[in-house]
């Protein structure tokens, strides 16, 4: 395959990205179909932290806002946002072993409004990006997120050449299986669904190394993981979607995946406290965007603000981004998508998040 063949099967997403590989492992299992995600799915940590090569996409996805000695989570704003994702995506079953990798972070300086950005790309048969198979270890480089014991370690450089990160994460919580026990819908067909789970509220130390030296940080992050072998219906181009975190103690994750004329073809929420979870179905949430900003990269024309209600669950939120310019996606190629992500607020920091939106500049392909 040709270097402009193989950028052509580029798909990036802000649940995730991919792209294609190919080749054989010897002495691989050698499936002849991909495995759909499916109810019942039977869990163990931290086996399932790793990743999961009978299924084609998978991504781990890390987001945060990050506050400067004497700031507090839900009462200041804070510093900086950050993003770090790495995703996973076999062309064929039997190729699952030797996956390709891409990997994404971002620091949005929310004083400047200005968000960085960066990538890595590399393939897990020489080595240079991969995952441990028994728990949470993916690398890309020296792009680095891994658990030891109940602590998350994350190691990036969004900007190249410049600013570092080094984060330890301290879970609260274990890991929350999103929709049914961690089969999250995401369509009306069968197989539009993945396996999906949270890890919301990491008490996140560290530092971030820049121009400016070094800055020592605290914080409040989420972690996503999940991975499918479909998720998008034909006529579906794109998703919104929220991971927020709420003064009154609640978390609460809310999507809607778009059809083609904008409107709503699939939604779904989750609200979580004190590890009781209550999943919600589409025809109670009512999401209204406004507050469009355009990007003078793409054209694409992204709603920076969001009512979420929720009546039967008591949630009823005015979201906003806290910076404008977080569309990403280093444009390696005309065919690679862009998409937004970054860090939002309430009024009065009354909850705190991350907002991501797909499928605006091009469609989404999973």
């Amino acid at each position: 395959m040709n270097k402009k063949a193989r950028f052509a099967r580029l798909i990036v997403c802000a649940f995730g990205v991919a792209f294609a590989s190919s080749g054989r492992v010897m002495g691989a299992p050698e499936p002849q179909v991909f495995r759909n995600a499916a109810p019942g799915y039977q869990w163990a940590f931290p086996r399932d932290h790793g990743p999961h090569h009978e299924f084609q996409t998978e991504w781990w996805y890390y987001t945060g806002h990050l506050y400067r000695e004497g700031s507090i989570p839900f009462r200041d704003p804070p510093a900086y946002g950050f993003q770090l994702t790495f995703f996973r995506r076999a062309e064929t079953p039997r190729d699952g072993v030797r996956s390709e990798y891409l990997a994404h972070a971002t620091l949005t300086d929310i004083s400047t409004g200005i968000t960085k950005f960066a990538s890595r790309k590399g393939g897990a048969l020489l080595g240079a990006a991969g995952a441990n198979t028994t728990t949470l270890e993916v690398w890309s480089g020296d792009w680095l997120a891994e658990l030891i014991g109940e602590t998350h370690l994350l190691r990036f450089s969004p900007v190249r050449g410049g600013a570092s990160l080094r984060l330890l994460g301290v879970a609260k919580s274990s890991p929350w299986l999103q929709g049914e026990r961690g089969f999250s819908r995401k369509g009306r067909c069968d197989t539009c669904a993945s396996h999906y789970y949270s890890i919301p509220r990491l008490g996140i130390s560290g530092e971030v190394r820049g121009e400016q030296g070094l800055t020592p940080v605290t914080g409040l992050a989420w972690m996503d993981h999940e991975f499918m072998s479909n998720t998008l219906a034909p006529d579906q181009v794109g998703w919104d979607w929220m991971g927020l975190m709420l003064k009154d103690g609640r978390n609460v994750t809310v999507f809607r995946v778009r059809a083609a004329d904008g409107s709503t073809s699939y939604a779904s929420a989750s609200i979580q406290r004190d590890g009781q979870t209550a999943t919600v179905r589409g025809e109670e949430i009512t999401l209204t965007p406004g507050g469009v900003w355009e990007s003078a990269v793409t054209g694409a024309r992204y709603p920076l603000q969001w009512r979420i209600q929720i009546p039967n669950h008591g949630v009823d939120l005015l979201v906003k981004a806290r910076v404008k310019g977080c569309e990403i996606g280093d444009g390696a190629s005309d065919v690679e998508p862009r998409y937004w992500e970054g860090p939002v607020a309430a009024d009065g920091e009354s909850a705190i998040g991350y907002l991501e939106m797909t499928g605006y500049a091009g469609r989404i392909s999973l």
